[in-house]
């Protein structure tokens, strides 16, 4: 009885320590390639202050470039594209500087992305950004498109261009 227990809990921690480089769980490289929100931070859910952008993070698979907004200010970088599918490494992540009135967000989506060593897939289309022991520090969701371009349709104005009035020109998009 007592080898049959031990053995369930030797299962059940084996589960419970799965890697964010297990091959069921694996993402490849093309799929976090684009935007994706931030929703979870260290297990608690993204919340934004008043006024305050929902951090998210890009992803140019072809470049490895990394871009994003960490709740306040820009950030970009960049990742080994070569690297072991599964693994990535974010701990060079460069922003900019700007104060806002709560920086408590931008801190813990910064502190999160330098301990990114990994990700893999999760339900519903997420993505976790997993740390050296191999637990979810960012859960992610695709971001959608901020304009479908089916609302570009038709006839459009130009008024301006680089603050300067612009004497009457038109453009067709169809």
């Amino acid at each position: 009885m007592k080898k049959l227990f031990l053995s369930m809990c030797i299962a059940c921690v084996a589960f419970a320590m799965s890697s964010c480089r297990s091959t069921k769980e694996v993402a490849s490289l093309s799929s976090i390639n684009g935007e994706w929100n931030i929703i979870e931070i260290n297990g608690t859910d993204v919340v934004t202050a008043k006024g305050q952008s929902l951090p998210f993070i890009g992803f140019d698979t072809t470049t490895g470039k990394v871009y994003g907004n960490s709740g306040c200010n820009r950030m970009m970088g960049s990742f080994d594209v070569n690297a072991k599918a599964g693994s990535l490494d974010l701990d060079k992540i460069g922003s900019t500087r700007m104060m806002c009135p709560d920086m408590t967000l931008e801190q813990n989506v910064l502190g999160a992305l330098a301990q990114v060593k990994g990700y893999k897939k999760m339900g519903k289309g997420h993505i976790a950004l997993c740390n050296d022991a191999k637990r979810p520090v960012l859960i992610l969701a695709k971001k959608a498109a901020d304009v479908q371009l089916s609302a570009l349709k038709g006839s459009w104005l130009i008024a301006e261009v680089n603050g300067e009035a612009v004497p009457c020109c038109m453009i067709n998009s169809q």
